[in-house]
Parts: C-alpha cells; structure tokens; sequence
C-alpha cells in the first residue's frame, strides 16, 4: 500500500508538470514563451535621515513597478555614503549607487580618499540634486559662526560619507580646523538630530537634497536650532580650493521656525553605476525615471531637480554609461566630449 501510494505521488506531480508546460503560451516561431531572466540591481544610498535614502526608495519602487515583467528586481540598501557607495561598485557588492559629482571624480582619477584605490570603471548614469550643506547648531552651544565650533561637540558625517568629507574641508579651508579642534562625531543623521535633542551634541552638518528629512524632524521638535550661513567670501575661499561648489539658497520657511532663507553651498548628487552595467539595463533604468517624471517629482522635494535638462549639467569629467549615453542622444541632448569614454 505504501508504496502504491508513493507511486500516485508521483504520477500525479508529472501530470502537474505536464499539465503547467501545456499552459505555456506560445512564442511567435511556435514555441514555448520563458519568463524573462532576473536582474537583481542594488542601489546603495546613505543614511535613512538623509536624502539618498528616500529618493533611493522612490526610485527602486519605480523600476519594480516598471521593468519588474522584464525581470528587474530592484532594492535599495542604506549606507555610509558617497565613499562606501563607490567601494561597494567597485567591489561589485552592489549594481547602483547615489555619490557627490566630487568624490566620483576622486574616484575615477585615484585621487584624494582614492588615492591608491582608483576606481575607473565608474560611469555617471545622471546628475541628481544639489547635495546642500546645512550646518544647523543648537540656540544653547554659542554657536554663531564657524570659528565657534572650537572646543564644541560637532557631527561631521558619517565614517566614509560624503557629508564628512565636505565637513572637513569645509572647516580646514575656511576657519583652519581639523578634527582635532573639536570633539568630532560620526553619527547618521537622525542619530545626530537625536543627540542634539538630548544635548549630548551641539551642532551637525547634513549635506542633502532639501527638505533633508532629519532636520525637519530637528527643527519642529522643541530644541532650539539655528543655521549657519555661508557669505559670498566663504564662497570664493572654498571655490579656489575645490572648483565643484556651487551658491545655494534654502528658502524662507522650508523648515519650521526658518523664518528667513540662509545663503550656503553645495555639490551634485549623482547616480552612478559601473562601466560593466548591462548597457540595455542601465538605457531601461534611465529611461524610466525621466519618462515617469510626472509620476515621482511630488514624492520628495529633491526629485523635482531631477529633470532630463539638467541630466548631464554640473557633471565633472567622469564618462556617462553607454546605456544612459543612448537614452539622453535619443532625447536629443549632445553629450560633451569629456562625458564620454
């Protein structure tokens, strides 16, 4: 009897089998349709009180939503930012990344914190948002401007991020600090809004597209905060020190208890992959975001940056995947000679 019953088993799984293959459609040269193939994409990003996270998020959804009947299968994962993002394509632990236009330059040219690790096989797929500094400092540290972070508790970014490689050239450059000068954190956004909430830290800069999501949550909670501005002469010492900034304004009220708007600076984001990308991924990938623009521009202040006329602005030398290339020649932009490999 029991094996009489294994026998059914078996039988009725075959005819299951058979069965399944039978419903199959057809194909147009007669045969049998598959399933298309997976790509599993990973899109590295920052901390989750940053923008890159968020946007990430948004996009990672989109290209579910979009190409996931061609196979894709997108997710997005948080981490240290700029720097950590470029190790891990480079490392091939992830396909996507978000990272400051600056330090992909670093990396493409082996230069700075890639000195020794070049990473030229980095390809741009489109420039993103103005990653704004914001350096906000508690009404109670005697913050009033840069100098004042002597001796103070400061978040510089996380250990890797972009936002601390920003913070440190933007003291070193303009007042002449180091890290030694003050007691220097390494804490994530939302981790450093709460330090400054409990009064365990007095000031932090968060580099982002704007409204960056742990300064909201800072500026309605009842410590007291203001921002440090950055003035025209700020701007001209860093500019002569690194050519990539830009003047940006964060708007009267953006944040609550903002009253007026404040005068800073900043770098582009941008999305980035490896030269090794399958280039029909990355053209589909490319293509998404910018035709489906109306569908995600209200999901999160910064998106609204991301417009197809200003998909190749403010881009260092640093190549355009073949695959983003081939889009963005479709849509008739010219691609600048540096921009290409």
């Amino acid at each position: 009897m029991k094996m009489k019953r294994m026998l059914g088993v078996c039988m009725s799984v075959l005819l299951v089998s058979l069965a399944l293959v039978g419903c199959s459609g057809p194909t147009a040269d007669g045969g049998e349709s598959a399933k298309p193939e997976n790509q599993f994409v990973t899109l590295v990003t920052g901390s989750t009180g940053g923008t890159y996270y968020p946007v990430g998020t948004i996009f990672t959804t989109l290209w579910n939503e979009k190409l996931g009947d061609t196979g894709v299968k997108a997710s997005v994962q948080s981490s240290g930012g700029s720097v950590e993002n470029l190790n891990m394509l480079k490392n091939e632990e992830a396909q996507l990344g978000i990272a400051m236009a600056n330090l992909t330059l670093f990396a493409y040219e082996g230069e700075g914190k890639f000195e020794g690790n070049q990473f030229e096989d980095v390809r741009f797929v489109t420039a993103l948002w103005p990653d704004v500094t914001q350096i906000v400092v508690t009404e109670a540290s005697g913050i009033e401007k840069l100098e004042d972070i002597r001796g103070k508790s400061f978040n510089v970014g996380g250990a890797g991020s972009g936002t601390e490689y920003s913070s440190n050239l933007i003291l070193d450059t303009l007042v002449g600090l180091s890290s030694e000068d003050f007691k220097s954190e390494h804490l994530g956004y939302f981790e450093a809004s709460s330090a400054m909430q409990n009064s365990q830290l007095q000031g932090m800069n968060a580099e982002g597209g704007i409204p960056t999501s742990a300064i909201s949550e800072l500026a309605a909670s009842k410590t007291s905060v203001k921002f440090i501005e950055f003035s025209d002469d700020d701007y001209n010492k860093i500019k002569e020190v690194a050519p990539y900034y830009g003047q940006f304004t964060i708007p009267a009220g953006l944040y609550s208890g903002q009253d007026e708007e404040v005068k800073t600076i900043g770098i582009k984001s941008t999305l980035i992959c490896s030269a090794a990308l399958d280039e029909e991924l990355v053209y589909n990938l490319t293509k998404s975001i910018f035709d489906n623009y109306d569908e995600i521009k209200d999901d999160h202040n910064a998106i609204e940056k991301v417009t197809l006329q200003e998909a190749i602005n403010g881009l260092p030398p640093v190549p355009l995947h073949k695959g983003a290339i081939r889009y963005y020649e479709e849509q008739g932009l010219v691609i600048p000679d540096d921009l290409k490999e």
